[in-house]
């Protein structure tokens, strides 16, 4: 302990900070996707210039004002998900469902002679993070590389464990004085799967031989990014409609990640590998929008504009790793279990701000057509990171701004048809990812049917889009590339009520 104390004392004195910020969590908490009401989503969400709509408001705050009555709003969800993974060109898949509401709001509409006033609420689902996949599939890289890469340069003094001290006091001690990178170090220098290669270096060599390993990853995935607007609306004349959104945001983001590796040769010490991972993020943000639709006689122009939102993220995560080593008495399991959960820091995320564009023709009273283009510039992204002078924060904000879009390109167009009292409701929309080197993008087709009782609405809707992801099986050493092919129906039924 005597000789941690020192190594802590020289570490202090150059200034070592603790961070848990990744490069993966921008892509995590970039939603790029809108969801809403049935006749939101049967649009494609294409709802910029037209307004009239609870879901509408959260991405026009001008939308408040088209309301000709006060109104409440509930919508319900199903969603059925299929998700094909590829791995070195080996296919897994799986399926899931899920149930859930998809969103409630309120609108209050007050008129005096040629001028309007609204309040509202909208509950705005941003991102849906449940999903449940399985990867497997051959790979000549280790997780080997992955403790070797946070083991470079640490002494291997600090990775062992001493008489009067146990793996989850050591571990625990590692990540409250040096931070992640160290526990890392730990879990694989105790489980054998590293070992010190006896230089002054501090460098380290793996314990696994191998030409072509088998891996398998499970993904447990659960949460939800919300949009809570408070909207004020104002509209005069009945030509010039403006609006303002106050925003929260609201996020919680839960993952196991259970990955197990083997199939190495004969003469490797390590035989067989599982590594287990829990992180648990929640946070909580503020925004404020900006909106305007004019009416020029059957036509609509919509233009909106969303500036940073500011996410303040919380994280927690536990690990356990397992290994099976052969030594002269046979096969011997190593389980190294901390017990702990690493609580880290609160940390600031910026995320860009949004532009929208839109255009809306409303042929009388049958009918409508709709178009919205949105611009991101996702490389905007920041972490705060103390005017730069965190230096892991400054070239993570570096990355950032070379791996992600600099103007990423959202459309959505929709359709709707009236005949008496019933809607019938056709969309589509395409939405670019933020990350240039993965390629993400989420595109799909959308229908519905509306029927208008007077004082109810009640809307259907079926959605159904491919959203398709290149993700990495860990942000540091095994970093090869895997697909993520979701596809995804969904069904929403939403019902309105007028006050």
């Amino acid at each position: 302990m005597i000789k941690k104390f020192i190594y802590l004392c020289f570490f202090l004195s150059i200034t070592y900070n603790s961070n848990s910020q990744i490069f993966e969590d921008v892509l995590r908490y970039s939603s790029f996707y809108n969801e809403g009401t049935a006749r939101f989503n049967s649009l494609g969400g294409a709802f910029g210039a037209l307004g009239g709509d609870l879901s509408a408001i959260s991405i026009n705050p001008a939308s408040s004002t088209i309301f000709n009555n006060s109104e409440f709003g509930v919508t319900l969800n199903y969603k059925n998900l299929k998700v094909s993974n590829r791995l070195n060109n080996y296919e897994t898949s799986a399926k899931n469902d899920f149930y859930s509401y998809g969103g409630v709001g309120i609108v209050l509409v007050y008129e005096n002679r040629k001028s309007k006033f609204s309040v509202a609420y909208n509950n705005h689902i941003l991102r849906d993070f449940d999903s449940s996949f399985k990867l497997s599939g051959n790979n000549n890289n280790g997780i080997d590389n992955y403790f070797l890469y946070y083991a470079d340069g640490i002494p291997s003094k600090d990775l062992l464990i001493y008489e009067d001290e146990t793996s989850q006091s050591v571990y625990t001690y590692l990540g409250d004085n040096f931070g992640f990178a160290d526990q890392q170090a730990f879990l694989g220098y105790q489980s054998f799967i590293i070992n010190d290669s006896a230089n002054e270096n501090n460098n380290y060599i793996s314990n696994a031989l191998y030409d072509n390993l088998d891996q398998n990853l499970d993904i447990f995935r659960t949460g939800n990014h919300y949009k809570h607007s408070i909207n004020l609306g104002f509209s005069f004349n009945n030509h010039l409609f403006t609006g303002i959104n106050i925003n929260i945001h609201e996020t919680l983001f839960e993952e196991t990640k259970v990955f197990e590796e083997f199939g190495y040769s004969n003469s490797s010490n390590i035989q067989k590998i599982f590594f287990k991972e829990d992180l648990l993020a929640y946070g909580t943000g503020f925004s404020l929008q900006l909106g305007s639709i004019i009416k020029i006689r059957q036509l609509r122009v919509g233009l909106s504009y969303s500036t940073p939102t500011i996410l303040n993220i919380d994280e927690e995560n536990s690990q356990i790793i397992e290994t099976d080593i052969i030594e002269k008495d046979g096969l011997t399991t190593y389980r190294i279990d901390p017990n702990t959960i690493n609580v880290y820091d609160e940390y600031e995320l910026k995320l860009p701000s949004k532009s929208l564009f839109s255009l809306a023709y409303i042929f009388g009273s049958r009918g409508l057509i709709s178009l919205d283009y949105e611009i991101t510039k996702f490389n905007n992204t920041k972490f705060y990171d103390n005017d730069g002078n965190d230096i892991y924060l400054n070239s993570l904000n570096y990355s950032i701004k070379k791996n992600m879009a600099g103007m990423s390109e959202s459309i959505r167009f929709g359709g709707e048809y009236r005949l008496k009292n019933l809607n019938f409701r056709i969309g589509y929309f395409s939405y670019k990812g933020p990350d240039l080197d993965l390629k993400n993008k989420i595109s799909g087709l959308s229908t519905g049917i509306g029927i208008n009782y007077g004082y109810l609405d009640v809307d259907i809707g079926i959605t159904k889009y491919n959203d398709f992801i290149k993700n990495r099986l860990y942000t540091r050493g095994l970093t090869n590339k895997y697909d993520i092919d979701k596809d995804l129906y969904s069904v929403y039924a939403s019902f309105s009520f007028k006050l």
